[in-house]
C-alpha cells in the first residue's frame, strides 16, 4: 500500500470513529424499492389488488405503488415502482397509514428470531 493510500485510509478511519457523518446530497441519497404490507379496514371497501384500489394508495402514497400478492387475513404487499430516498420511507408508510380505508401499513421486513445464548 503506498503512502497516499495509507493517509486517506487513516483519515476515513478518523473520521468515523469520530462520529462525524459526511453530508450527502439528495441526488447521491442511497435509494430502494420499498415492500409494504397495508391492511385494509373491513368496512373501507378497498381492494389493493384492483386497479382502482392501487391508483388510490399510489396517490395517498406520493410514489406508484405495484401490487405484488395478497396475504392469508387480507393484507397485501406492495411495492414502488421505482426506488425511493430512504429519507422518505417514514413519509410514505405514514400518508398511507392515514387513509381511513387502511387499517394499518407498514414496511415487509425479513425477520429472524434468535435465541438467546
Amino acid at each position: 500500500m503506498d503512502g497516499r493510500r495509507r493517509v486517506f485510509l487513516a483519515a476515513l478511519l478518523a473520521l468515523a470513529a469520530s462520529g462525524c457523518r459526511l453530508d450527502v446530497s439528495p441526488s447521491e441519497e442511497e435509494a430502494r424499492i420499498l415492500r409494504i404490507i397495508v391492511m385494509p379496514t373491513p368496512e373501507g371497501g378497498l381492494d389493493p389488488a384492483s386497479s382502482e384500489g392501487l391508483d388510490r394508495l399510489s396517490r395517498a402514497a406520493g410514489t406508484q405503488l405495484v401490487h405484488v400478492r395478497p396475504m392469508s387475513g387480507g393484507g397485501h404487499v406492495l411495492v414502488t415502482a421505482e426506488p425511493v430516498p430512504l429519507s422518505r420511507i417514514e413519509a410514505i408508510l405514514q400518508r398511507l397509514a392515514a387513509d381511513p380505508a387502511i387499517a394499518y401499513a407498514e414496511e415487509d421486513r425479513r425477520v429472524t428470531h434468535q435465541s438467546p445464548e
